[in-house]
């Protein structure tokens, strides 16, 4: 007899069906769930569950490949919904001879068409049994199949042939009862978190050119979802913008036609609106939704099974951002209205969950500008800022309207902020004094407002005009803002408590009385409470501030640690706020001296640094001015500080603007300038004054160590050492009498140089002896290290002089630091200097790691740290990087 699928094969047979689909573009193999899958043979069954574009069916056709190619009978099935249980007899039979397995003992065509689909199966699992080894039999896409079809399938894999095993794969269960083999351990499951690309997965499908941070990008946005990780590859290049124009309606379609489909009605509406919400927290859906059980409705819905990405350490998940957006169209284009109002109730529901910026973002979705406005006034600008920090107040200003803020007096306020730390000097301003005029002083709010919180807001808006200084403020706190509250009694008299006291310890610390910063900190922190996290960031870095300026490291380091780990925890996407934290701790390890290298790109964010905080901005400019002659060189320091200089003045910020001023007068003295420096400080109007230049009520103590440290060293420069001599005595005078420690170690430090040059070496000698003992107490030795030179020849005629032990052994680790300082540069490693001398010739990394004789992931990781220690971010830069420090011939 002939075989049924051979000579006469019906017209309708897709040979499509039974055929192991091809490898696409981009194909990467997957070792080891192949060697997973491997216990099919070994058990009854392997199945693949997971969603649409999750890979099964690409895992399959491998392993059916790969067990065709190892001898096997490997019998492939696409199933679909027209598979009813008489065609899929007849596609099994064809799916077994194709193969491999011989059918010729089988009735003749028309007598098989004809049998039961029972008769069929019957033959072709006794044909199996024949064949005597083991056989495969895969079916992908089995939840297409009609009920009748599974009950087949069920019966296939429970009764037939020993030697007849089974790959699977489908979304859901379609009514297979596996669950005793699973059990049992006749058969295993593989799901969607087993199906995810690994990390070497991804950067094989993305190719060798990808770098670390682009790898950690893709595993961190696709999930390891395998669809998504190829739309991820499509979209990179120089025409991604084509590509993903193009990559977006695939991706639409997929999820309209695949991931949505065989739900209900109803489930596709839920997972449609379940793409709404920012944050799928189950309490959130079940509000908005008014429904119950939203999280037990989301773990039994098969299409959001692995696909439910987690975005934040808090376990908080959403929707794959692949799927997000097409379903969040799908609702738009068939319920527009359902969509406004779902916004509508996330915006509400997060609001009273005081998640402002979230609840802005729904309600600006919802098109609902006046309750956008709402929300912001409701908080406060200062409120806002205390627990969000900037970024949040960048937020509330894009959901803001002209029309909005019109009406409002605080809304615009917070333009006023967001101006000016957007540095619109002039039109922060301008608003202000409009805002000003309509609120008669500020002393009424809008109709139905309140006027005490109004006086908080505008308070803050004040000290961030001037800059972040408070100084100013100080003097007016009392008609600004009350201590008693205001008589209507509105407001928050907790916040308004707060806010006094935060300007208070804002002036404190810059009129160095650190005892009174310290104790408006801890009173404001008590006004305010854990939950504005931002207002206990700022406390933290006024502490350790504090610290460091009284020469008390280890607290210092303690303080600035808490806040690098609340910044890391609570303000990641701040990098402002982390780059403040980073160069308060440059700061202290400069003092102590201690060898940190610093890549250029780091310094040149520091230089550029705005954070509207005068005392940190000053830290910023120094450390950054610091860093960079060491490194680099002066003529370099000179130009950087020359334009912040100019930035700053255009600022409107005094205090700041003769920092650096005081800063570029140093460094113009250390290039021989002295005219220039002469001219610098005339021009800038800085005080020629001692008195003047020594107050530190009447100015930020920063601003006066900046001018001060200058003045010693232009005068002494200039040949006038009574003058420096007046100004470094007045200065450790000063500070000493403040408890500012270390810049009293600058003014021991200046002294004895301002001695020594003049022939004063008594005086030399008994500055250094005050200078090492201050040493001893605080680590603090960068001062002595900046005039390394003239330390060196005091320190040796200090211990010619025999003085007594402890001095004797705090000189002599003092010397053996100034001989052995040098400048700070980036070292390279044999083979990055190998790395670096290919990339010279254009070669890319293939070449370069068979030259080399080292793999392309070594190369592409010593390309990441050639990156890294030359501060730039491609082949040619790094190269000329090289060439300039003088690494790379």
């Amino acid at each position: 007899m002939s075989s049924p699928t051979s000579s006469v094969v019906p017209s309708w047979l897709l040979k499509a069906k039974v055929s192991t689909p091809e490898p696409g573009a981009g194909h990467v193999p997957r070792a080891a769930l192949l060697q997973r899958l491997d216990t099919a043979l070994e058990q009854r069954f392997a199945v693949l569950q997971a969603p649409a574009g999750f890979g099964k069916t690409t895992v399959l056709a491998d392993f059916s490949r790969s067990k065709r190619e190892a001898g096997l009978v490997v019998a492939w099935m696409s199933l679909d919904e027209h598979d009813a249980p008489s065609v899929f007899g007849s596609y099994l039979a064809c799916a077994l001879e194709c193969g491999g397995l011989d059918l010729s003992g089988l009735p003749a065509t028309d007598t098989w068409l004809s049998s039961p689909v029972t008769y069929q199966v019957g033959m072709l699992a006794c044909a199996v049994e024949r064949h005597g080894a083991p056989c495969l039999l895969v079916l992908d896409e089995v939840d297409r199949l009609p009920p009748e079809t599974v009950e087949l399938v069920q019966r296939l894999i429970e009764h037939g042939p020993g030697n007849l095993h089974f790959a699977l794969a489908f979304r859901s269960n379609p009514g297979l009862d596996l669950s005793m083999q699973v059990l049992d351990g006749a058969g295993v499951v593989v799901d969607a978190d087993e199906l995810r690309f690994s990390r070497s997965e991804i950067e094989q499908l993305l190719g060798d050119d990808v770098s670390r941070r682009q790898l950690a990008a893709a595993a961190e946005q696709t999930g390891g979802w395998p669809i998504a990780v190829s739309v991820y590859r499509n979209q990179r290049g120089t025409d991604a913008e084509r590509r993903g124009a193009g990559t977006a309606r695939l991706t639409a379609d997929f999820v309209r036609r695949r991931l949505l489909r065989g739900l209900s009605a109803a489930d596709r509406v839920f997972v449609c609106e379940l793409a709404v919400f920012d944050r799928v927290d189950p309490d959130l859906v079940d509000e908005v939704l008014g429904s119950s059980g939203a999280g037990a409705r989301m773990a039994s819905l098969p299409p959001l099974d692995g696909l439910l990405t987690p975005i934040g350490p808090d376990g908080a998940v959403q929707l794959h951002p692949l799927v997000r957006e097409p379903c969040a169209e799908v609702l738009a284009s068939e319920d527009p209205g359902r969509k406004r109002s779902l916004h509508a109730g996330i915006a509400r529901a997060l609001a009273r969950r005081g998640q402002l910026v979230p609840a802005w973002r729904q309600a600006r979705a919802a098109g609902d500008a006046e309750f956008a406005g709402e929300m912001v006034e409701r908080t406060g600008v200062f409120d806002i800022w205390l627990r969000h920090g900037v970024p949040a107040l960048f937020s509330a200003n894009q959901f803001l309207t002209p029309e909005i803020t019109a009406s409002h007096p605080r809304l615009v306020l917070l333009r006023v902020v967001v101006l000016r730390m957007m540095l619109k000097v002039d039109e922060a301003a301008a608003l202000y004094e409009s805002a000003r005029c309509a609120t008669d002083g500020f002393t009424h709010d809008r109709d139905g407002g309140d006027a005490e919180a109004l006086a908080v807001d505008r308070v803050f808006a004040r000290v961030v005009l001037a800059g972040g200084s408070q100084l100013g403020v100080r003097d007016e706190l009392d008609t600004l803002l009350p201590a008693a509250g205001f008589a209507d009694g509105g407001g928050s008299p907790r916040l308004r408590l707060g806010a006094r006291h935060m300007v208070l310890c804002g002036s404190s610390f810059e009129q160095a009385r650190f005892d009174q910063c310290h104790r408006h900190a801890a009173l404001a922190r008590e006004h305010f409470g854990e939950e504005r996290s931002y207002a206990n960031l700022v406390f933290d870095l006024y502490d350790g501030m504090s610290a460091m300026a009284t020469g008390r490291a280890g607290k210092a380091s303690e303080c600035y640690a808490r806040a690098r780990r609340r910044t890391r925890r609570d303000f990641a996407t701040d990098p402002c706020v982390g780059l403040c934290v980073d160069a308060l701790m440059l700061e202290l390890d400069l003092e102590c001296d201690r060898e940190k290298a610093v890549e250029p790109r780091t310094l040149g964010a520091l230089a550029d640094l705005r954070a509207i905080w005068t005392d940190v901005d000053a830290v910023a400019f120094a450390v950054a001015a610091e860093l960079t002659f060491e490194q680099h060189d002066g003529e370099t320091v000179i130009q950087t500080l020359t334009k912040t200089l100019d930035e700053v003045r255009a600022m409107c910020c005094e205090t700041l603007s003769r920092s650096v001023a005081g800063l570029l007068v140093h460094y113009l003295v250390e290039a021989g300038r002295l005219k220039q420096a002469a001219d610098v400080w005339r021009d800038q109007a800085l005080p020629d004054d001692v008195r003047a230049l020594l107050d530190l009520d009447g100015q930020p103590w920063l601003t006066m160590e900046s001018q001060a440290c200058a003045r010693v060293r232009l005068l002494a420069a200039q040949g006038d050492f009574a003058g420096a001599d007046e100004v470094a005595t007045g200065l450790c005078a000063a500070t000493a009498e403040r408890g500012l420690t270390r810049t009293l170690q600058r003014g021991r430090a200046l002294a004895m140089g301002v001695a020594e040059r003049s022939g004063q070496a008594d005086k030399a000698l008994s500055q250094l002896v005050e200078f090492l003992r201050l040493a001893r107490e605080t680590g603090y030795v960068r001062p002595l290290v900046r005039d390394r030179e003239v330390g060196r020849v005091v320190l040796r005629r200090l211990l010619d002089a025999e003085p007594e032990p402890q001095t004797r052994d705090a000189a002599e680790s003092m010397l053996d630091r100034l001989d052995s300082a040098k400048t700070a540069t980036p070292v390279f490693s044999s083979r990055e200097l190998q790395v670096l001398a290919e990339l010279r010739h254009g070669l890319r990394n293939r070449e370069i790691a068979v030259r080399l004789g080292i793999s392309q992931p070594g190369v592409r990781f010593h390309l990441m740290n050639i990156y890294r220690k030359t501060g730039v971010s491609r082949r040619d830069e790094a190269v000329r990087a090289a060439q300039s420090l003088g690494v790379l011939g």
